[in-house]
């Protein structure tokens, strides 16, 4: 069994082991800040200087990335705060900022959804995106009258060496494992375009389609998954570690009955 995971390997590891799976753990990719905290210092000096109406956070570990290299959360609460999911409303309840709006659901289509029930003609939004992710997502949001301005405080970098990729890839490829776990949306194309240049693509895609069971974590995760031609096998209702593993072993356990 093999988990993607970068954040909690060793929590993750645990939880595996507990079921009675052999892990090979290989996180795939890890968030980095922007180069000395150059976003979140940009992020901070756009709300000490422009009227922003609304600041949105993707995500917990953003959030916490940003009080860590500025803290500043006072300045930030003087917009209204959406947070997209439940790591971001914690992070930020950590923080000491207020949470005034939770997205619909964790996806952009969800703060979308929320925000356009506000009257945002004129109104300028500070988005806390992650990753190589572009505001341009948040398109209709400006369709509706707003600014929408986005600030990346992280960037997403290889957690394991080559060498260890290119083996996770090998034994997905040879059958020699059972499981793999996605906790993110990024592993996934970070994944397949580790395998495309190192196997036939059509082959792997069938290996996670057919011998290899897949368990996603969140909604994101799994479109991410469904984009690459993969259907989850495994989906815990609550998107979260724990519940994961419990539904992946809830998984095993009526196979092996039938």
């Amino acid at each position: 069994m093999s988990p993607s995971e970068n954040r909690y390997p060793e929590q993750l590891t645990q939880l595996l082991e507990r079921l009675g799976a052999t892990v090979l753990s290989c996180p795939l990719l890890k968030e980095t800040p922007i180069e000395n905290a150059s976003g979140a210092r940009r992020f901070i000096s756009i709300c000490e200087n422009t009227p922003i109406d609304y600041i949105v956070f993707y995500t917990g570990v953003g959030v916490d990335m940003l009080f860590r290299a500025v803290n500043k959360p006072e300045i930030v609460s003087q917009s209204r705060i959406l947070a997209r999911g439940p790591k971001a409303v914690n992070a930020l309840k950590r923080a000491g900022v207020r949470v005034d709006l939770v997205a619909e659901t964790a996806t952009t289509e969800g703060i979308i959804s929320t925000l356009s029930r506000e009257d945002l003609h004129g109104k300028t939004i500070l988005v806390q995106l992650y990753g190589q992710q572009s505001p341009d997502n948040l398109a209709p949001l400006q369709k509706r009258g707003a600014t929408v301005i986005g600030i990346s405080v992280y960037s997403y970098t290889q957690a394991s060496d080559s060498a260890a990729v290119e083996s996770l890839v090998k034994k997905i490829s040879e059958k020699e494992i059972d499981a793999i776990t996605f906790t993110s949306g990024t592993q996934v194309p970070f994944l397949f375009r580790a395998a495309d240049s190192l196997v036939d693509p059509a082959m792997f895609r069938s290996r996670l389609k057919k011998e290899v069971i897949v368990a996603s974590v969140g909604e994101v995760t799994s479109r991410a998954l469904r984009d690459a031609g993969v259907e989850p096998h495994v989906e815990p209702g609550e998107p979260k570690m724990g519940p994961m593993v419990n539904a992946l072993g809830e998984y095993f356990e009526k196979r092996r009955k039938h």
